[in-house]
């Protein structure tokens, strides 16, 4: 896909528009984390399926807190959201080593 069209997509698919019109979506839990101040730190979207597959619907983290697991807390809390699912799909832009490496270290294969 390139880096310019990967970078052109996620810019497209997040904008405020976008997050909110997600949000409002009852097929999909959000998960967010919260700084003490009240701004958003990061979140995750799963949806499921009418077969009850879930997928990983985005997980974004605010850069200033790459390193402090906070992603992996997010990513925990879909876990036991979904507990008794025995996995959750999920798709990551190629060349996005750092999101791939995240999630083989938890898991993914």
């Amino acid at each position: 896909m390139g880096a310019e069209t990967a970078a052109r997509i996620s810019d497209e698919d997040h904008t405020l528009q976008r997050i909110a019109a997600k949000l409002t979506d009852t097929n999909k839990m959000s998960f967010v984390a919260e700084r003490p101040d009240g701004s958003i730190a990061g979140y995750a979207m799963a949806k499921m399926n009418e077969a009850g597959d879930v997928m990983l619907d985005g997980l974004h983290i605010d850069q200033s807190e790459y390193g402090t697991g906070l992603a992996a807390n997010i990513l925990h809390a879909v876990f036991a959201a979904h507990s008794g699912i025995p996995s959750i799909a999920l798709e990551v832009l190629e060349g996005n080593d750092r999101a791939m490496a995240f999630y083989r270290k938890h898991g993914s294969k």
